[in-house]
């Protein structure tokens, strides 16, 4: 890590200071829209019970898969579109920039829709083909993966399949020290178990500007035109790795 983690986390929580009253009401809707979206959805679920006598798992009511499915999609683009804003909310963050509220809840509907469900979908799709041979490649892959949306707002004009690669390429060698910084916050969650996830509307927001301070500093030390050679057009296209 180019910096210390410590430095990193303090940074984070001095420039989250005089930000939670932009920031938690953003958790707050996101995370309520999220839960009604899912709240809806399991009423159209298949239920089951177990048969007493022969312990076998019986379905008593199908559900609506159809139903089900449509309200999945529409989970999916919703979650997200706010993701796209949420991202942008902690770059503003990690730049001791004062995030607006309602631009944070509305941009990610408003611009780069189709970049964003694309990237979205991929990630999803590469993570879980990885996660399907072992549970450490799928967590290393998601590290790689992990400044593709940061990618998105610092390079306009990039596609989807080009931030997953430009995001493997900058991670390259920092994915240890992405991760010690999140097991550095590990015990904060745990802890917020015991408030209800009340604790988290604080923790949350100091360790996701902590990992966009992290982003800021390898983007900014290993820009593409430095880092990018006429080769690596062609290769952050192809691999989908």
């Amino acid at each position: 890590m180019k910096d210390d983690r410590y430095i990193y986390k303090q940074k984070a929580s001095d420039y989250m200071a005089d930000k939670y009253n932009q920031v938690i009401p953003v958790l707050l809707v996101t995370g309520l829209v999220s839960f009604v979206i899912n709240l809806i959805t399991s009423n159209y679920q298949p239920t089951y019970t177990i048969n007493r006598d022969t312990f076998l798992i019986i379905q008593t009511d199908p559900g609506k898969p159809g139903v089900v499915f449509l309200l999945s999609i529409v989970s999916f683009i919703v979650v997200t579109l706010f993701l796209y804003g949420t991202t942008k909310m902690y770059i503003e963050t990690a730049r001791n920039q004062t995030p607006r509220t309602d631009e944070i809840l509305t941009i990610g509907f408003k611009e780069s829709q189709g970049r964003s469900l694309i990237l979205s979908f991929l990630i999803s799709l590469f993570s879980s083909l990885w996660a399907l041979l072992f549970i450490i490649p799928g967590i290393v892959k998601a590290y790689a993966y992990s400044m593709s949306f940061y990618l998105l707002h610092r390079e306009p004009g990039i596609e989807a399949l080009e931030a997953i690669g430009l995001s493997k390429q900058l991670t390259r060698g920092n994915k240890w020290s992405l991760f010690v910084l999140d097991l550095s916050y590990l015990g904060w969650y745990i802890l917020g178990i015991f408030t209800l996830g009340i604790l988290w509307l604080w923790i949350n927001p100091k360790h996701l500007t902590a990992r966009t301070l992290y982003f800021e500093e390898i983007y900014n030390i290993y820009h593409p035109s430095q880092v990018a050679t006429s080769n690596d057009v062609f290769s952050r296209n192809t691999d989908i790795e």
